[in-house]
């Protein structure tokens, strides 16, 4: 199933397809004063390309993620997605956006308890006005790929932290994205669990094409990106090959 939406160029390998410029984010404490977040964040994120950022608690990486991901506003600066500047969309375009080529994982799984793996899978493409069997036929194909074949039918509460997380990744590619939001996907699991995640990432990542900016601790996940940011005072310090 082709990635690409109707009317849509494909993308190059090596293309940018998201960029971040002069990125600021900040905060009004209750006092009055303002917290600075991020300071001028400068990124760019090729077709298919993995980074990985990394930063001790507290640094700003969900805060960048979730700018990239077009789930919150910068103050000032931009992020474009394949040159469209998610921050100056209307609510309504940005969430069509964020739906047919964003994928998200978080620690947290966040899967519909009451619906089992396939139909979790589905939801997405359903929201984004798939026809029901097309959904059902893509969400199967993907649990296949993530080694949930025979578990579709499970609910979450039936599935382990691991398999949850797949269910997770196979939702988020479920509308074939152009870019993969990733914080701290392994972070709720165990060494071994987390080793299976980090190695069906990258199996994903070279089966689709899909670019990945993954927020994490785990240097072991960051070493296998093509490149590494450290976010440090609200400003990206390093920047340089795993």
């Amino acid at each position: 199933m082709t990635d690409v939406l109707a009317g849509e160029a494909p993308r190059r390998a090596g293309s940018v397809v998201l960029e971040a410029r002069g990125l600021h984010k900040r905060y009004q404490e209750e006092d009055g004063s303002e917290l600075t977040v991020l300071d001028g964040v400068e990124i760019e994120v090729s077709a298919g390309e993995a980074v990985a950022v990394v930063g001790a608690s507290g640094a700003g990486k969900s805060t960048l993620l979730h700018l990239l991901g077009g789930l919150d506003r910068p103050t000032t600066g931009e992020v474009l997605l394949d040159g469209r500047d998610l921050a100056a969309l209307p609510e309504r375009e940005l969430a069509v956006i964020r739906n047919r080529r964003i994928g998200f994982v978080f620690q947290f799984h966040h899967l519909l308890r009451e619906f089992s793996a396939e139909e979790n899978v589905m939801m997405p493409q359903l929201i984004g006005g798939a026809d029901p069997g097309r959904a059902r036929e893509r969400a199967r194909e993907l649990l296949d790929q993530v080694g949930l074949a025979a578990r579709r039918s499970h609910r979450p509460s039936q599935l382990s932290g691991g398999e949850q997380q797949r269910v997770a990744v196979a939702r988020a590619l479920a509308n074939g994205p152009v870019m993969l939001i990733a914080d701290e996907p392994s972070g709720n699991l165990d060494t071994h669990t987390a080793e299976q995640l980090h190695d069906l990432f990258f199996r994903l990542r070279a089966d689709h094409g899909v670019a990945m900016v993954l927020a994490t601790h785990n240097r072991e996940l960051a070493d296998r990106a093509d490149r590494i940011l450290q976010l440090k005072e609200g400003q990206i310090r390093s920047f340089y090959p795993a």
